[in-house]
């Protein structure tokens, strides 16, 4: 360790970033003599150092340093910034699993870091209400505008509604896996106006809807995405909450929010949704899309939405969805839904009524009722945008493509299509071909035979997935190989009946 520090003084006046991790002390010595750092700008310092190791090295670098991350340490308390001690630029600070690091300590560097710009403490030992000390300086984080606590389960809302009134410019909080409630929010007066743009609340295990409702009123109409993800927020008491602004929230995670129900996600997204494109909605299992059915106040800007899987939707529902996000929707997801497509008709027969569709991408994984007929009717009316089709897991033969119209898709997935036929993968390549980058057969029936000419059919095509195709043998392959006539497509292979060396074996890929 020492022999290691005596190299630091002969690169001391170029070095811009040190990383310093002790994982054994050095005996005897309490104070390393490293001397000054003029250009030092990144430190990084974890493991055994002690208080009076981790002053003396912020000490040597205060004139310089824009960002210090303690990582680890385990015996530093509150006076490890050093006595008297200012950053005059230092702009990021990163503290984490240093457990023995006091909520003193912490408003000690605060007050220290005139310039602070981002704060993060992860696995953390303090509640906040040390930060009280703040309010007894002029304006003293001015600056900051990232603030991380994540994984500090004695952090309370008291105590982090006295650090956020010391941080006018604050534009992310992110609260992850905390116990913070959000109900005592109601009693928080900023005394300056919220420029909050992100609020991050994953995993928060004791946020209420109450809380949330009473955050969303402080931070109010600067909020543009909001995480609540894996918290135990149901949703309904949005139905009477009354704002004062018109949210302009683009963007709400609520994925595995297991307790959210179809009711609740409509009473969100109606106080929220006025500007909202982006919806993640994934595992939330109670809901079905019913509710949606109801009339909205403003008119729907959606351009992503994500479902499933484990929801409930079903026929009604997913007609619902689609008749409501359709117009404006670019990408959907609705992987393990339960409905068929076959009530969709009217969709198909409003097309002539509507703007033209935007949709990008349809995810149709794993939603096993949906078959041709059903598929025909929603490519009917959105196949003219599509770019990107999933249909890997549902009943389709394949023999629908040859009725719709798809002129812009360049992806399409097929794999574990167990009903797809060689008739009707012919009616795909026929239809969509020639503009195909990536196909997507694993685990089908189709034959070699079928596929032989691929290359011509598919001039454009970039990676082919023939995983597990069992009835494509070693000649098969090379037809289909060689029918590209160029070496720059990737073709997949896992788990056919072809042996590896079979396969090390072929000639070269005609350029």
């Amino acid at each position: 360790m020492e022999a290691l520090i005596d190299l630091v003084p002969a690169v001391a006046d170029i070095l811009k970033e040190l990383t310093l991790v002790v994982v054994q002390p050095s005996a005897g010595k309490g104070q390393f003599e490293l001397g000054s750092f003029p250009v030092l700008e990144t430190l990084h310092c974890g493991g055994e150092l002690s208080t009076v190791q981790t002053a003396s090295m912020l000490t040597h670098a205060r004139n310089t340093l824009k960002c210090l991350r303690l990582h680890q340490l385990q015996s530093i308390r509150e006076n490890f910034i050093g006595q008297d001690c200012s950053f005059p630029v230092l702009e990021e600070v990163e503290i984490s699993q240093c457990l023995s690091i006091t909520g003193a300590g912490v408003v000690a560097l605060l007050l220290a870091a005139a310039r602070l710009k981002k704060l993060t403490l992860s696995y953390f030992n303090i509640s906040g209400k040390e930060f009280k000390e703040l309010e007894r300086h002029a304006a003293p984080l001015r600056c900051l505008e990232v603030l991380q606590f994540n994984h500090g389960r004695r952090l309370k809302d008291l105590g982090l509604m006295l650090l956020i009134r010391c941080c006018p410019r604050l534009r992310v909080l992110n609260l992850s896996e905390t116990f913070i409630t959000g109900e005592l929010f109601s009693q928080l007066r900023l005394p300056h106006v919220s420029q909050l743009e992100e609020l991050h609340l994953k995993k928060c295990e004791k946020l209420t809807d109450t809380g949330l409702v009473e955050m969303i009123k402080v931070f109010g109409a600067s909020l543009k995405r909001i995480d609540v993800s894996q918290t135990n927020i149901n949703g309904e008491s949005f139905a009477g909450a009354d704002f004062d602004f018109v949210p302009k929230v683009e963007y709400l995670d609520v994925t595995a929010c297991r307790a959210v129900t179809d009711k609740g996600l409509f009473s969100i997204y109606t106080k929220l949704g006025h500007e909202l494109r982006i919806l993640k909605a994934c595992w939330v299992t109670r809901f079905s899309g019913d509710s949606f059915a109801q009339d909205l106040p403003f008119a729907v800007k959606l351009e992503t939405l994500e479902l499933g899987p484990f929801s409930s939707v079903k026929e009604h529902g997913a007609k619902t969805i689609f008749a409501k996000f359709g117009g404006s929707l670019k990408e959907l997801r609705m992987n393990m839904a339960i409905f068929t497509g076959r009530t969709f008709a009217d969709l198909a027969v409003a097309r002539r009524q509507q703007p033209p569709p935007v949709l990008e991408l349809l995810d149709l994984t794993v939603c096993f009722e949906i078959a041709d007929d059903g598929l025909k009717l929603i490519l009917d009316k959105y196949g003219s945008s599509l770019k990107s089709l999933k249909l890997g897991q549902t009943g389709i033969t394949g023999e629908s493509f040859q009725d719709v119209e798809l002129p812009r898709l360049e992806e399409l997935e097929l794999a574990f299509c167990s009903k797809l036929t060689n008739a009707g993968l012919q009616a795909i390549l026929n239809k969509v071909g020639k503009g195909l980058k990536k196909l997507n057969l694993r685990d089908t029936q189709v034959s070699e035979k079928m596929l032989a000419g691929i290359g011509e059919q598919c001039s454009a095509l970039k990676e082919l997935d023939l995983s597990n195709c069992k009835r494509i043998s070693l000649n098969g392959l090379k037809k289909i190989l060689y029918s590209f006539g160029r070496s720059d497509v990737l073709i997949i292979m896992a788990d056919t009946a072809m042996s590896e060396e079979e396969y090390m074996n072929m000639d070269p890929i005609p350029s």
